[in-house]
């Protein structure tokens, strides 16, 4: 396996990780009413929901053709669901009363964390693969 199909699968296997997590804690967020704490309907939500995951169908498919702009797009919503759990959450998880669903949620929330930070990082190396690789031709 050449080294682009390398970085291309990892990124494709750590944002299917992200997924996994993001996904149920998605409907952890509607459920304990994160969306009205941004003033949005959960229609409104659900509407923004859906144009994260068609941008995530079209970040995976670019990330198989070894494309750039797949790659940062999973940068950019790695960076911003970690720092999202971070800011948001980990300060009511570090509390000692339980935290919303408890064990469950939280290990969505942390899994979010680590895969999203993974994802940016493997994208990144991925793009620098690219790069790499286009300089020595």
């Amino acid at each position: 396996m050449d080294k682009g199909n390398k970085w291309s699968n990892l990124v494709i296997g750590v944002g299917l990780v992200l997924v996994l997590f993001s996904a149920p804690h998605l409907i952890d967020d509607f459920l304990y009413g994160i969306p009205e704490e941004f003033g949005l309907t959960n229609q409104q939500t659900q509407i923004l929901a859906g144009i994260f995951h068609v941008q995530l169908i079209v970040f995976f498919v670019l990330a198989a053709r070894k494309q750039r702009a797949g790659y940062y797009g999973f940068i950019f919503w790695g960076i911003f669901l970690a720092l999202a759990g971070i800011l948001k959450h980990l300060p009511k998880i570090l509390k000692p009363e339980p935290y919303w669903s408890g064990l469950f949620s939280e290990t969505l929330i942390i899994g979010m964390i680590i895969a999203g930070i993974v994802l940016a990082i493997t994208s990144i190396l991925a793009i620098r693969d690219l790069s790499r690789s286009k300089f020595e031709k």
